[in-house]
């Protein structure tokens, strides 16, 4: 059994709506004051713009994984596989982020097991290396699947 389990974040947000009224802007002085692209600080301006929208495009178009899990291990993110018999228990835990608080499910490794940790693993404020958003980033079912399964793999 391999499934991957994916970010699903909602595309209508103040993000989208700030660039489109940017891009609209944009075009607005284009046909009303186009000297003003002769300027070179307004380059740098439809620079900061694209840079807004490509990485709006690269967050909310594109698909991102949460976990990706097969009979032998599970791996979060785009860390290294965490072996299910490496795993000593699971615990739901709310933590903050931000101002917010956030449902997460830690996995807690057993001691001395052999991984190699990444510096967000090592560096993540409240989230412990192995944690699960269980919050408004997921389709609901496949939060559900995925919680069931960890609790059918994890003893």
């Amino acid at each position: 059994m391999n499934k991957i389990y994916y970010y699903s974040f909602k595309r209508f947000n103040l993000w989208l709506i700030f660039n489109i009224i940017l891009v609209v802007k944009v075009f607005y002085c284009l046909i009303k004051c186009p000297i003003v692209f002769a300027y070179p600080q307004s380059y740098v301006i439809l620079g900061c713009i694209f840079v807004s929208i490509a990485v709006w495009c690269y967050k909310y178009l594109l698909k991102h994984s949460v976990a990706y899990v097969n009979d032998k291990s599970i791996q979060i993110d785009h860390c290294n596989p965490l072996n299910w018999e490496d795993i000593a228990s699971t615990e739901e835990k709310v933590v903050y982020c931000g101002f917010s608080k956030m449902p997460v499910l830690i996995l807690h490794p057993k001691k001395g097991i052999d991984y190699k940790y990444n510096f967000l693993q090592k560096h993540n404020s409240g989230f412990t290396p192995f944690s699960i958003p269980l919050y408004d980033v997921m389709k609901p079912e496949d939060q559900k699947e995925l919680v069931d399964l960890i609790k059918k793999k994890v003893k």
